[in-house]
């Protein structure tokens, strides 16, 4: 098996890469960065720029599935200019590399592409499984997903002998970025609280587990949509108290209203309080099997050097 990774050096990605080379898995990545180059034995980089339509056509040699992870970081301020880059690197990107695939008849075995579990309705009550609705449009995320994934669905209209994989990715936690390294710096300092109420739902998976997922998928070409989340989604104020409890703190300030993270990050607080819970009712039908599915292990797992060891 050959890996060909688009957003290979985003926190996902990086974590394949790891556990694909591990494993003896190859590994080649498209980047917009033309100076990064590997040293690592079964690791290569090649450059691309959806923008343009331009890539180096010998990232493809060899390679059996493609596991398309590219987009523009969602917690960058959203002016209309910010937006844009969300969408396009998403849907526009999606769509150009699988044109390529598609016009130069590339056999592949699988095709994977993340997705989001934005696509879902925010909710207090509801539990979401993948054959759920998923339309809302006063969320920009969800559009974005929406449009994100119909690309996919039309390729794989088009390309039958491949095997296409949407994975709708929840709440990664990893040290590399994210929710995680921000609560956990503000936990040290007893300057971590809930946002709102302080009861939304927090569907979540362990960086380790998501990348485990994505090369299961493609050694064994799953098809179809997987929420890639674990079976036990908590609240944000649950997520929050295991975070300052790993610290040995205890969240001493007040829930922060949302009118002031409003007025400080915009219209980004659609994400802060969304509430989205998830089941992995396919992943489970699959019997994949966690490493990671509780959270205070979970948590307790990334400031520990022994897991360090395990990447």
């Amino acid at each position: 098996m050959k890996l060909l990774i688009t957003g290979g050096t985003g926190t996902i990605g990086k974590e394949i890469t790891v556990l694909s080379l591990l494993e003896g898995i190859d590994v080649n990545i498209l980047t917009r960065n033309k100076s990064l180059k590997s040293k690592k034995e079964g690791l290569k980089y090649f450059y691309w720029n959806p923008d343009n339509k331009f890539i180096d056509h010998e990232c493809f040699e060899g390679v059996d599935t493609v596991i398309n992870l590219s987009g523009y970081n969602v917690f960058n301020y959203w002016t209309k200019k910010n937006k844009l880059k969300i969408l396009n690197s998403r849907v526009k990107s999606t769509e150009f590399i699988l044109s390529e695939i598609n016009k130069r008849n590339i056999k592949l075995n699988t095709f994977i592409s993340a997705s989001g579990i934005a696509v879902y309705k925010n909710s207090y009550s509801n539990y979401y499984s993948e054959n759920d609705s998923v339309s809302d449009k006063n969320s920009f995320l969800n559009q974005v997903i929406i449009n994100w994934e119909s690309v996919v669905l039309k390729y794989e209209r088009l390309m039958p002998s491949t095997s296409f994989s949407i994975m709708r990715v929840g709440l990664v936690l990893s040290k590399e970025g994210g929710l995680y390294k921000i609560s956990n710096n503000l936990a040290r300092f007893y300057l971590l609280s809930p946002v709102g109420t302080g009861e939304q739902w927090q569907s979540w998976i362990h960086v380790n587990d998501a990348a485990r997922a994505f090369i299961k998928c493609s050694r064994e070409s799953w098809k179809g949509i997987f929420n890639l989340v674990t079976p036990n989604p908590v609240t944000q104020k649950v997520m929050l108290n295991s975070i300052a409890e790993n610290n040995n703190r205890k969240i001493i300030i007040p829930n922060i209203p949302l009118r002031i993270i409003y007025l400080l990050l915009g219209e980004v607080t659609q994400i802060i309080n969304s509430s989205q819970k998830v089941k992995p009712e396919v992943l489970t039908q699959k019997n994949f099997k966690y490493n990671f599915s509780n959270l205070d292990q979970a948590i307790a797992s990334l400031s520990s050097k022994s897991y360090d060891k395990m990447s």
